[in-house]
């Protein structure tokens, strides 16, 4: 009778070792499941975000790149020459002109400050042709004709959906196309009002300038 009992416990005890063991290879295996249910999600991470950065490199970017002149302070009246019409970097005043919609001409030595905090300027002329006189500003000319009032609603109804914060339209009488889009070290030039292409280049280099600011 004890032998029979004996062998019962240790038959028992046979049974839970041999649960215990089955068990802990389901255990294990839940384990491993889920390890290559993260590793797999890890590696589909890793190769959507390869994807993102190699798309987002061989995409072209809007406009055209301008040589960097440099981002140095120099003090009001310093006399500057830049190297494209408007400029896109290049030595500037210590003041830079806030976001808005202006109805007269800006000093560029200023807007290139702008452009440094990571603005990005519409500038515009209704009549390009008059490009080195001293004709009157656009905005002005802007009362008088249909065209080129029509031209700055346009732009400007875009600069409000955007948003204006950190965007500058302006008139300048010395620009030789009717519409000039500018960031820092970029510039788009063109004639015809595109909203998708004055949208794209918002996106692209607004508050990316090489000063990080809150305005």
């Amino acid at each position: 009778m004890e032998t029979q009992e004996f062998l019962s416990r240790s038959e028992r005890r046979r049974q839970y070792r041999e649960q215990k063991k089955e068990l802990g290879q389901k255990q294990q295996g839940s384990n491993n499941t889920v390890k290559f249910i993260f590793l797999g999600i890890v590696l589909l991470l890793v190769i959507y975000g390869s994807y993102l950065l190699f798309k987002s490199s061989s995409t072209p970017q809007p406009g055209q790149a301008v040589p960097d002149l440099g981002r140095q302070h120099v003090p009001d009246g310093t006399k500057v020459t830049y190297n494209s019409n408007p400029p896109t970097s290049g030595p500037h005043y210590g003041n830079w002109e806030k976001a808005g919609i202006y109805d007269t001409p800006l000093v560029d030595d200023q807007l290139v400050h702008s452009l440094e905090h990571g603005y990005v300027i519409i500038s515009y002329n209704c009549q390009p042709a008059a490009t080195g006189t001293n004709s009157s500003p656009s905005a002005e000319l802007a009362k008088n004709d249909p065209s080129c009032r029509d031209l700055l609603k346009k732009i400007t109804d875009l600069a409000n959906a955007k948003g204006l914060k950190k965007l500058i339209v302006v008139p300048r009488p010395s620009l030789d196309t009717k519409i000039a889009l500018t960031a820092w070290g970029r510039i788009d030039k063109f004639n015809d009002f595109a909203e998708k292409r004055i949208m794209a280049f918002i996106d692209a280099f607004r508050n990316r300038g090489p000063e990080q600011t809150m305005e």
